[in-house]
């Protein structure tokens, strides 16, 4: 197809971007403690009441305690999603779509992205999607079944929205989405709240801290590696430093495993899920992170914005986000770096009182929720 005939193709299945949204249907996979679900949560939240009105579609299930803190009387239902492929979701999905009647309906990441179709059918007034990070099993995005996939879908949105400039050359220059229907939304937090409000103590542990989904692509077992080498090298270290690695998911048994195949229990701590990050950072001198792939974590932003300077893999997003004044960028998979990063810190602590100052200072200027919820209403109302 020649690029006139595709570009013609595009306008057709998109020719009209609504003026007003008034509902709208966000499509998630489950929502559960994560970084892209609170953006969700923090967007739906803070977006005027008297101007929108929001439903949340999940394909697995949700997490009560986490759909608690939904405000404006917001529904959830989910679609109970088989494993594997279960079309039954397009005609539930469709259900939902006539009952609410819905001027936007917005997906998240390639796990929704095929309700579009649907929603296209249905003649939904404006199609958005946003991509905050490449799939687990294709973490560098190369997998051209799901390049494919993007592509095509894409000519049924309006919009996507990538959260990092990464994510926007990737789906620009590899998987070939028109620029014209790209925009750039990055991720932004509550600066006020997730502000420095450290209480030190004496005998205080130097404490390396993580939050995260402990997942694969996380790749949390390096952060332990590396920590478990810093403490080989220096006995001051492991006398004197600690890990905590705060969330839930498939690898807490085989982390906890290895944990304690390095006989690291007094040193190193799983904390499980928890809502109130804020108190994590607060008790956090460095925060570390091992990803192989990222767009732009939440939980980077946040405790970068409490004033705890990064220390995480040269991936995604991130390097926008973290450079020499605020932090350390490291190779994924080399942990013998990161050890040496840990150990270089915890000598020098007025490095890291400096690299937090201006770690602050750079959330502050440049990643703020009032920017990010902005963006949205923007794009919600046409004018974008």
């Amino acid at each position: 197809m020649t690029c006139n005939r595709r570009s013609a193709l595009c306008r057709y299945l998109t020719k009209q971007v609504a003026s007003t949204v008034k509902r709208i249907i966000h499509v998630v996979h489950r929502l559960d403690i994560g970084g892209l679900e609170r953006v969700l949560l923090n967007c739906v939240n803070t977006m005027p009441a008297d101007e929108f009105e929001h439903r949340i579609i999940t394909l697995a299930g949700y997490s009560s305690e986490f759909a608690a803190l939904l405000e404006h009387n917001i529904q959830v239902i989910s679609l109970h999603k088989r494993d594997g492929n279960d079309l039954r979701i397009f005609k539930r999905f469709y259900d939902e779509i006539n009952r609410f009647k819905p001027d936007c309906v917005h997906s998240y990441n390639l796990a929704t992205f095929e309700l579009q179709l649907v929603a296209w059918f249905a003649r939904v007034k404006l199609r958005v999607h946003a991509e905050h990070g490449r799939d687990i099993i294709d973490p560098e995005g190369v997998n051209p079944k799901y390049r494919l996939m993007r592509k095509v879908l894409a000519m049924f949105t309006h919009r996507i929205v990538p959260v990092s400039r990464d994510l926007y050359s990737w789906l620009r220059d590899d998987v070939g989405v028109d620029e014209a229907k790209l925009r750039l939304i990055v991720n932004g937090i509550d600066t006020e709240y997730f502000s420095p409000t450290h209480s030190p103590t004496d005998n205080k542990k130097f404490v390396f801290g993580h939050v995260g989904r402990l997942a694969k692509i996380k790749n949390q077992a390096l952060l332990i590696n590396a920590f478990y080498a810093a403490t080989q090298q220096s006995k001051a270290f492991a006398n004197n430093c600690a890990l905590r690695i705060v969330g839930g998911g498939e690898c807490m048994a085989p982390l906890a495993q290895l944990i304690d195949s390095y006989q690291l229990t007094e040193k190193v701590e799983l904390v499980g899920p928890t809502l109130n990050v804020k108190a994590e950072y607060d008790d956090m001198d460095v925060f570390v992170m091992s990803s192989l792939a990222e767009g732009i974590p939440m939980t980077l932003l946040e405790s970068m914005s409490c004033g705890v300077p990064p220390v995480v893999t040269r991936v995604g997003g991130m390097p926008e986000v973290v450079n020499a004044l605020c932090g350390k960028l490291y190779d994924s998979g080399n942990e013998q770096r990161l050890a040496d990063i840990m150990l270089s810190l915890f000598f020098d602590p007025t490095q890291v009182s400096a690299l937090g100052s201006k770690a602050r200072d750079i959330i502050v200027g440049q990643y703020s929720e009032t920017s990010m919820v902005d963006a949205y209403i923007r794009l919600y109302r046409g004018e974008w």
